[in-house]
């Protein structure tokens, strides 16, 4: 019997894959590389789009990273040499924009992940991943979802996706990886 909960279920994945489908691969591709290149991530985010950031820091350590939350009490110093990304829907979140604008003068690269490429977040940024909620027209998507919800989703996997690349691309140690998830829960 197909149900309410069914029904919902393929609006969701459709809306989510139909988001991750507009996704420039070139852009993802910078953000690995910037990943990579970087002596240490920071990630900041409010909201939802910070439980999906706070995701991906999370993997980001069990690949071996040096990662830290922004605006965390034992949060360190950014610099030269650090990347922060920075997830914002809207990319006009005030608390990411200063904080963001922050990082970049300390000569810190700035990577955002945002529906929004003409926000302020995405115009100071170095490197922008446009997770599209609008078509090639601007006109904005259709959603049955609740506002913000699918962008929230749509980062939420898409970061399980770069992890995914970066776990395929460079051998990773399911053993370590497991060694490096928190013992304190």
């Amino acid at each position: 019997m197909d149900g309410v909960f069914a029904s919902a279920r393929r609006v969701v994945l459709r809306e989510v894959e139909a988001l991750l489908s507009r996704t420039d691969e070139t852009e993802a591709r910078a953000l690995i590389d910037a990943v990579r290149a970087a002596e240490r991530v920071f990630v900041l985010g409010t909201g939802r789009s910070k439980m999906a950031i706070d995701a991906f820091a999370m993997r980001l350590m069990h690949l071996g990273l040096t990662v830290h939350i922004a605006a965390d009490a034992t949060t360190p110093a950014i610099g030269a040499g650090d990347l922060l990304i920075a997830c914002s829907g809207s990319g006009e979140t005030p608390t990411v924009v200063c904080l963001a604008r922050t990082a970049a003068r300390t000569g810190a690269r700035v990577a955002v992940v945002t529906g929004n490429r003409d926000s302020r977040l995405a115009r100071d940024a170095d490197l922008v991943v446009l997770l599209r909620e609008y078509s090639q027209d601007y006109r904005p998507l259709a959603s049955s979802q609740f506002v913000g919800t699918l962008f929230e989703q749509g980062a939420f996997l898409f970061f399980d996706c770069l992890v995914l690349v970066m776990e395929g691309s460079r051998p990773a140690d399911a053993d370590a990886m497991f060694a490096r998830h928190t013992n304190l829960e």
